[in-house]
Order: C-alpha cells, then sequence, then structure tokens
C-alpha cells in the first residue's frame, strides 16, 4: 500500500504546485494590468520616457522584419493557391482568399509569432537579467514597486504596438498578394478589386485586430512573468526565455483557435459576417 499512497502524494504535490504557480501568474497579470492603466495617468508608477522607448523597441524597430515577412507570406499564398484555384474556377478568387485568410487568422497570428520571438525573448531576458543581478530586489528595498516600474510599460507598449504591428503586415501581405497576383499571373487590377470587395468585410479585420491584443496581453505576460521568477545564475535566463516562448506559442495557437470557434459562433446568429 505504500506505493500507491506514494504516487498519490507525489501526484498531489505536483497538482498543487501548478495551481500555486498559476496564482501567482494571476496575480502578477492583475496587478500589471492595474498598474499600467494606472500609469497611463499618473507618472509616479512609471516615468512617460520608459513608455516611449519600448514603445520604439516593440513597434518602430519591428516594423522591417513585419513588412519584409508581410510581402513574402502574401506573394507565397497567391504563389502556392493560384494554379489550384485556376483547375476548379476563375483564378481570381485567389484574391478574395488571400484577402480574407491573412486578415482574419494568419496576419494576427505570424505577427504574434514574430512579435514573441524579437520582443517576448527581449523582455524575459532583460528582466531575467535583472532578477539574477538583484536589481528587482534592489528596487523593493527603495520602496518603489518593480511591477509597476518594469512590468506595466512593457505591457502597455505591448499591447498598444502589436495591434499596429499586426495592421502594417495585413497590408504588407496584401500588397505582396495584390502583386504577384497580377505581374506573375495576369490577373488584372479590377478584377482583383471586385474579388477583393465581395469576399472581405470589416469584420475580417476588427477580429484580427481583437485577435492581436489577446495575443499581446499573452505575450506580454508570460514573457516578464518568466523574467521576474528568474533564480539562480545566468544560465537559468537562456532557460526562462526558452520556456516562454513555448508557453507563448502554445498560448497563441490555443487562443486563436477558441476565438475562431467563437468567430463562428457569432457568425450563426448573424453578428458577425
Amino acid at each position: 500500500m505504500a506505493v500507491p499512497t506514494e504516487l498519490i502524494s507525489k501526484f498531489g504535490s505536483l497538482v498543487n504546485g501548478y495551481i500555486a504557480a498559476l496564482g501567482s501568474a494571476v496575480k502578477f497579470g492583475g496587478a500589471a494590468v492595474v498598474f499600467g492603466v494606472r500609469g497611463l495617468f499618473n507618472r509616479r508608477i512609471f516615468p512617460r520616457h520608459d513608455l516611449i522607448v519600448h514603445m520604439d523597441y516593440t513597434g518602430a524597430r519591428s516594423v522591417p522584419i513585419i513588412v519584409l515577412l508581410g510581402l513574402l507570406v502574401g506573394a507565397s499564398l497567391v504563389i502556392q493557391m493560384t494554379p489550384s484555384l485556376a483547375r476548379y474556377g476563375p483564378a481570381e478568387l485567389v484574391a478574395g482568399v488571400v484577402g480574407v485568410s491573412v486578415l482574419r487568422t494568419l496576419g494576427p497570428l505570424l505577427a504574434a509569432i514574430i512579435f514573441a520571438g524579437r520582443v517576448g525573448a527581449g523582455f524575459t531576458a532583460e528582466l531575467g537579467t535583472m532578477a539574477v543581478s538583484e536589481e528587482i530586489l534592489a528596487l523593493e528595498t527603495m520602496g518603489i514597486h518593480p511591477v509597476g516600474y518594469l512590468v506595466a510599460p512593457r505591457f502597455v507598449a505591448g499591447c498598444l504596438m502589436l495591434p499596429a504591428l499586426t495592421v502594417m503586415f495585413d497590408l504588407s501581405a496584401l500588397v505582396g498578394g495584390y502583386l504577384i497576383g497580377i505581374y506573375q499571373f495576369n490577373i488584372s487590377h479590377e478584377s482583383w478589386m471586385d474579388i477583393t470587395k465581395q469576399f472581405v468585410n470589416l469584420s475580417n479585420f476588427t477580429f484580427g485586430l481583437a485577435k492581436s491584443a489577446v495575443f499581446a496581453v499573452i505575450i506580454t505576460l508570460v514573457c516578464c512573468f518568466k523574467g521576474f521568477h528568474v533564480k539562480g545564475s545566468g544560465m537559468e535566463v537562456g532557460r526562462a526565455t526558452m520556456q516562454a516562448i513555448v508557453i507563448c506559442l502554445i498560448l497563441i495557437i490555443f487562443s486563436d483557435f477558441v476565438l475562431s470557434m467563437v468567430y463562428n459562433f457569432l457568425s450563426k446568429f448573424g453578428i458577425v459576417e
């Protein structure tokens, strides 16, 4: 009887540990959201300069890679899908397929993955280094709330910049697809625009922005949380960064699935098109 009892005890300890970690993450996320909102109106929580610096780091410096990959994704979609569509119908239908898929799913999803790899990893490494060198502890000693001072500006910057980057990615992908369709497959400009207007509607764009806002919350909170709780040597910073990106990718794809199910449910009632 000792073996089953020991297994149950280990399983209970494991579950208890995961529940405690989840509770700590929820508490951390709630504090980041509260301080982030309050910090927009109270400069004592974090300086405006810090917010601008993080917005530049997360947004402006990410534009080149977002635009480049957007162009390549749009062009690749048209190159791969046009020959297949031409076998069963007009090749011009590729304009509508690319428009809907980019605005509703691919744009927010790929922009979030790029954002997690470039910005999220940076957040975890920066905060992890501060935790290892006891800079976070020093802030607490000085009476400064570390979540408000370090995490809140990063959270606000991420939530503002990822939707903006998603718009840039969408536009780049649509332009890339348009150029390939016009010059590679000889689709007329009028046909491309007419098909796009028939297939694409405003709800596709707004739903994609809503997705990107959810992804921004996930990426910033997960990466900051993992960096904030690094303990040990500098090697743990790299391990925490890897874990943060893996968790972000899992949560991004899972939340994309859930939000897509919600979209399909709402479309049955005519709330969205």
